[in-house]
């Protein structure tokens, strides 16, 4: 199963432009364990849409690499499944509500942990007009009964 998710992820990367100077910024936090790649595997395809006006960049979480850069958005220092960060920033205001687009989308409710308080519509929203990202970036607050488990398998 994950084979066949990775090989339709590339499928859906070889069609977009990944490197364009002067584009804007959509980078994209996941782990490559499930329930994370379903939740790719939703969010790319509205994503890849925006190709022309976004660079697109995917980060896997576990990379050692990425732990400054996740330090620099103020990404969860301990864990986290996912997360988009549009032109630097992860927060948004959309209809007089902030949101934080860390941790699992609202379709991915009922998983038990790491649940967000964002859909894919809210991140289109942003997507479509970046006068919606907050001045800073924000952890949206949530109730984690394993926050600290850095062990989870998402």
């Amino acid at each position: 199963m994950r084979v066949f998710i990775t090989i339709l992820i590339l499928g859906i990367l070889s069609s977009t432009a990944l490197s364009a100077k002067g584009k804007q910024t959509i980078e994209i936090f996941h782990k490559n364990m499930p329930p994370s790649i379903t939740t790719l595997s939703k969010v790319l395809p509205m994503v890849n849409q925006y190709n022309k006006d976004y660079r697109i960049i995917l980060h896997e979480i576990n990379n050692p690499a990425l732990g400054e850069i996740i330090k620099a958005y103020g990404l969860p220092s301990t864990h986290f499944p996912f997360a988009v960060v549009v032109n630097g920033k992860y927060t948004a205001k959309i209809d007089g509500k902030e949101v934080g687009f860390v941790h699992f989308p609202k379709f991915m409710h009922g998983i038990g942990r790491h649940e967000g308080n964002w859909s894919i519509e809210m991140l289109e929203k942003v997507l479509q007009d970046n006068m919606l990202l907050a001045d800073e970036n924000r952890l949206p607050v949530i109730d984690e009964h394993d926050e600290e488990d850095e062990e989870c398998q998402d």
